[in-house]
């Protein structure tokens, strides 16, 4: 094992150091540039590395990096030792990214073994890995690293302008002026390529634009197709962009030396990259714009990012809205259609009118049916989950779908081998395959082919599947297919939105796909869309598999539930609508139960104390959930302390708190059939076929 790791670039620095610490009883291993360090300490780890910053392939702020990254490395002390880098900005920079001592060449031979004596019997400081953990930021650290760079090639160029002014003046130190040119073009090069930014170098007076290797890394152009002109440059740039572009540069070239822009530039394949672009303008000593120094920044994929979680939190908005609206709905439905089922049974002889009031009660039941859909898409609708094999499912619905399709859509199932249950609503999950299908169906009014497939996926980690973040778990995959038209990608970013449709009017709702995606979310699954113009869509419903401890069950084929004969027993209802208030107490006392009424938790509370100070009995609490003030489960929760043997029954236009809860709940709006078969069912009573009068 060697004691310490020397890397510079040049052979007499290398010879100098080596000798030094080699009379100082040192054994040194010595390295050209960062890449070669890193083999070499990987083969043999060294007590300590000593090392320039100005170097080829790899320079020392990139091995430092990579050094303090390394597991097997960071605890090696290092040292930096550079006559290039000498500001405080550049010691600042090595300290930040983990160096342990800064000194500035040429160091006293003295001064110099005894700090390396000093550093190398001390522990490592932790790399940017370690610092972004307390004081600083490692997007800091790199963004300090581009701006040090920059500075670096804006110091070299005015070398390069001050070498030629030479050359002008004294013809005999031509050669020296030439080698030192070349040298600084060649670390100009290097540092150039030693940033994450494309880098380039505008020749005012000819111009002539040079451009770095990040260049063809970001963008794709390589050689002859790289912009070597401004007119070229501006080619690429979008041209809704070009103006603004052009325009801020003139500005600077008259009165200013710095530039900052964001634009779109066209990469090699098309596509179009969101950058920022800083540069730095020299001028001679007339104060003509001669040169400028800068570089560019794709910010796409944060862009991206950016716009992805505006869509999350437009959706999550209107899902609130919308949740609030059909709460209210679904208590003026409720009026609506338990008066019109009245009426209808009123009129049941005058035909005209009953006719009538029937009409009422459908208008108001497609009203239920849309705020359904909307408390879907809000993710406040009630589920119950349980374990389905989806295939099953999938072979039910195909049934149906025949119907639906029409002749020109070819049908086609592709079951996946070995699937896992899906824990999922089946009737919900039904709906929302059925909402998919009939998209696809009107995306291809010509016809063509439908695909229902199924699979399964296992992630350990979450994942960027198709476009979306998916987190870690085991997914039943069930994908709706088409050979359509495709979705634009202007409408991409809203298809989820309710009410928002491309169909000509009257031919949907826009709730369709909004329905799926709230029931997906609520679920703990994704949906994720895959389209191509003119070729088709597919959506992926990424359903959480069931455990292995919970079974498939069927469906239970819904009973032909007549009307239910009523009770006796006294109930408390409570509910701050009034309307809703009138019609449930109507029909509560219709079915033959004693009613006591209260407009709020807080007076439902009062009734309830008095009746267990005069030991009067009472069978049942019929509350709503959602009430200014008290809440029904906050009521029951106090109710149950005077009364422990209170049954309850809850009813909500929706209610997140009882979402997928096993608890007794009759969803508003409700008919007087529906009330009185929940009672039934809360007093633990079986439905019959009786007639009500």
């Amino acid at each position: 094992m060697s004691d310490v790791l020397i890397v510079d670039d040049k052979e007499e620095n290398r010879y100098y150091l080596q000798a030094l610490l080699g009379a100082h009883g040192y054994t040194v291993s010595v390295a050209r540039h960062g890449a070669e360090a890193l083999v070499l300490a990987r083969q043999s780890r060294p007590q300590l590395v000593v090392s320039d910053l100005l170097m080829p392939v790899m320079d020392g702020y990139t091995l430092l990096r990579h050094w303090k990254s390394d597991s097997g490395l960071c605890a090696v002390p290092f040292i930096v030792y550079t006559a290039t880098y000498t500001q405080e900005k550049d010691e600042k920079l090595a300290m930040d990214l983990g160096a342990d001592a800064f000194i500035l060449k040429p160091a006293e031979p003295d001064d110099f073994v005894a700090l390396v004596r000093i550093v190398s019997g001390r522990t490592a400081k932790p790399g940017v890995a370690a610092a972004t953990a307390g004081r600083v930021d490692e997007t800091d650290v790199l963004k300090h690293y581009s701006e040090t760079l920059i500075r670096k090639l804006e110091e070299k160029s005015l070398q390069l302008s001050e070498a030629n002014r030479l050359l002008a003046l004294d013809i005999t130190r031509r050669e020296k002026a030439e080698a030192a040119l070349r040298d600084s073009e060649e670390r100009f090069r290097l540092m150039a390529g030693a940033t994450n930014d494309a880098v380039w170098d505008w020749d005012i007076v000819h111009d002539a634009v040079w451009w770095g290797d990040g260049f063809m890394q970001l963008f794709g152009y390589s050689g002859s197709h790289q912009p070597d002109n401004l007119d070229a440059w501006s080619a690429l740039i979008h041209p809704d962009d070009v103006k603004r572009v052009n325009d801020g540069l003139s500005q600077v070239l008259q009165d200013s030396n710095h530039w900052r822009v964001r634009y779109r530039l066209r990469r090699a394949d098309g596509s179009w990259a969101e950058v920022e672009d800083r540069a730095q303008l020299i001028r001679d000593n007339n104060g003509k714009a001669i040169r400028m120094i800068g570089g560019l920044t794709d910010f796409s994929e944060r862009i991206a990012l950016e716009e992805r979680l505006r869509n999350a939190q437009r959706l999550e908005a209107i899902g609130k809205l919308t949740g609030g609206i059909a709460h209210d709905f679904n208590n003026l439905l409720t009026v609506v259609l338990g008066n019109a089922e009245t009426l209808s049974e009123l009129l049941e002889y005058d035909v005209q009118k009953s006719d009538l009031a029937r009409m009422i009660v459908s208008a108001a039941e497609r009203g239920a049916e849309l705020t359904q859909r909307m408390l879907a898409f809000a993710r406040k609708q009630s589920l119950s989950p349980r374990a389905v094999d989806v295939n099953q499912l999938l072979q039910g619905v195909n049934l149906m779908l025949d119907r639906v399709l029409g002749a020109s859509v070819k049908l086609t199932f592709r079951p996946g081998e070995h699937l896992p249950a899906a824990m999922v609503d089946p009737s919900q999950l039904e709906n929302s395959v059925l909402n998919l299908c009939v998209n696809a169906r009107d995306a291809m009014p010509a016809g063509g082919t439908l695909l229902l497939s199924t699979d399964q996926l296992q992630l350990h980690e979450e994942t960027l599947y198709k476009g979306r973040w998916v987190p870690a778990g085991h997914y039943v995959v069930l994908a709706v297919s088409d050979t359509g038209t495709g979705i634009p990608s202007e409408h991409l970013s809203r298809i989820y939105e309710p009410f928002f449709s491309t169909k000509p009017e009257g031919k949907g709702a826009g709730l369709g796909l909004a329905m799926v995606y709230g029931f997906v979310q609520q679920t703990g699954g994704q949906i994720v869309v895959e389209t191509t113009p003119d070729q088709g869509s597919t959506f992926s419903l990424m359903l959480p598999a069931a455990s292995a401890a919970e079974q498939v069950t069927q469906q239970p084929d819904s009973a032909n539930a007549g009307d239910i004969p009523g009770g006796t027993e006294t109930v408390l209802l409570v509910e701050d609508d009034a309307l809703v208030r009138q019609l449930a107490q109507f029909n509560l006392e219709s079915l033959g139960y004693q009613v006591l009424v209260a407009a709020s938790g807080e007076a439902a509370l009062e009734i309830l104390n008095d009746l267990r100070a005069s030991s009067q009995h009472i069978d049942l609490l019929f509350t709503d959930v959602q009430m200014t003030g008290m809440t029904g489960l906050d009521l029951w929760a106090k109710a149950q302390v005077l009364y422990p043997d209170l049954r309850v029954l809850y009813t909500s236009g929706y209610s997140s708190r009882l979402m997928n809860a096993d608890m007794p709940v009759l969803t508003k709006p409700y008919r007087r059939a529906e009330l009185a078969a929940a009672l039934a069912s809360a007093f633990g009573r079986r439905m019959t076929q009786a007639t009500a009068s």
